[in-house]
């Protein structure tokens, strides 16, 4: 009998890489999402020494440069809020591209699983067949004989 062969072998390849892309685009989103997180919780640090340094200072045009400062830093924050925001969106997104990826490879897999439980059980028949054909053939010759 032929050796197995699953039709769609190339097709269960590219879903394999397919899911392997989404899994190193997820990696980079979670890269992302954390050098963003990093970079807020540096910047709320800065702020928060901003803030206690401010209140130390008695001359007015220090003042006036620690408020800009501080407004900047607040801007800065804000803005990294944002990003993370969406960063994490993007994360979200990633893990179901990953799922969607992971669901699409696995169907291929069980039914090429199924299509090999089929092939053996075929040529276990064959070979059952076979076997019977040889004894019902050796069985008439002695009985002839």
């Amino acid at each position: 009998m032929a050796k197995f062969l699953f039709r769609l072998e190339q097709v269960l390849e590219q879903r394999i890489k397919a899911e392997e892309k989404a899994l190193l685009e997820l990696a980079k989103a979670q890269q992302e999402c954390t050098k963003i997180e990093k970079s807020l919780a540096a910047t709320e640090d800065k702020l928060q020494q901003a803030f206690s340094y401010a209140g130390t200072i008695s001359h007015p045009s220090e003042q006036m440069q620690s408020f800009i400062y501080v407004e900047h830093l607040k801007q800065t924050v804000e803005r990294q809020r944002r990003l993370l925001l969406r960063a994490k969106e993007i994360l979200e997104l990633r893990k179901k591209e990953v799922l969607d990826a992971k669901k699409d490879r696995m169907i291929l897999e069980k039914l090429k699983e199924k299509q090999f439980i089929e092939y053996k059980e075929l040529e276990m028949y064959i070979e059952q067949k076979e076997i019977d054909e040889l004894a019902t053939l050796g069985f008439a010759r002695a009985n002839n004989s």
